[in-house]
């Protein structure tokens, strides 16, 4: 599992728009195995990795 998620991660470098939009405004997801999405963020010279979570869990959490 750990290796998916690293060969996922290490595109991003090279292709930083390669996810879909993501669910709140200025992220992006990738999903490198049907049970786990990747939650990240392209900025000017980085792409900073939110979070990785279960495709169980509801995301976008709600406001409360």
């Amino acid at each position: 599992m750990d290796e998916l998620f690293t060969k996922a991660v290490s595109r991003l470098q090279h292709f930083p728009f390669m996810g879909r939009r993501g669910a709140i405004t200025g992220t992006r997801e990738i999903i490198p195995h049907e049970s786990y999405r990747v939650v990240y963020q392209v900025e000017a010279q980085a792409v900073s990795i939110l979070m990785i979570i279960h495709t169980a869990r509801k995301w976008p959490p709600n406001k409360e």
